[in-house]
């Protein structure tokens, strides 16, 4: 796809989002949106289609009837999810010019303990909707390395919380003594961070860990 000029970016239109499992969504702006949690809601009944399939005999048509249930069960769960995630795709590109993330490993970090609950949200079909529709829309997608302290960072001084754990909701810098909302700070931190990189003319380029940090432009080295 060629390169198209954006328009020159206005940070007030900037907003910086923090995924999560509890919330799917912290924005920078203070909003938070929940986690639908549709596969969760959904194992009741996937447990039973399935229970359902293992009694019919192999082969025979009632095993395949039941099968079909169970396919039914999972497509609408699939379904749900889909809609959830191109609604708020949708929204958040028309209400952004720009738009702050975070490099998630999502492959990574679906083979740990969590792996069920990190299918469920959707985070990397997320971030593909939010960028295809920012290229309709000319708006911009900038990703953030995944080694960015977002979490750990105080938002007001710099200072870093090295010893923060995800059993922690809220902490205090021990530098400037304010206190911290975790994702609402991560979400501060990741829309300060971006607009750096933005302002630095990066479309595409690598920060002081290595990753990756891209625009949806496509640009290199604006």
């Amino acid at each position: 796809m060629p390169d198209v000029a954006l328009p020159a970016p206005d940070p007030a239109t900037a907003v910086g989002i923090d995924l999560g499992l509890k919330d799917f969504a912290v924005l920078s702006t203070g909003e938070k949106i929940a986690a639908p949690r549709f596969y969760r809601k959904g194992e009741r009944k996937i447990r039973r289609a399935a229970r359902t399939v293992s009694r019919k005999q192999r082969g025979s048509h009632n095993r395949d009837k039941a099968r079909q249930r169970l396919a039914r069960v999972h497509r609408r769960i699939a379904q749900q999810r889909q809609d959830f995630l191109h609604q708020l795709s949708t929204r958040l590109v028309r209400e952004y010019d720009i738009i702050c993330l975070e490099d998630l490993a999502v492959k990574a970090l679906g083979r740990t303990n969590l792996g069920k609950s990190i299918h469920d949200v959707g985070w990397g079909a997320f971030r593909r909707m939010l960028e295809y529709k920012a290229l309709w829309q000319r708006q911009r997608i900038i990703v953030i390395s995944r080694w960015y302290p977002s979490s750990k960072r105080c938002g007001y001084c710099g200072a870093v919380y090295a010893d923060l754990t995800l059993a922690e909701r809220t902490w205090t810098c021990a530098t400037c003594q304010t206190t911290h909302d975790r994702d609402l700070n991560a979400a501060a931190n990741i829309r300060a961070e971006g607009l750096l990189l933005l302002a630095q003319g990066l479309g595409e380029s690598l920060n002081g860990c290595g990753s990756s940090c891209q625009t949806a432009d496509g640009g290199r080295g604006r």
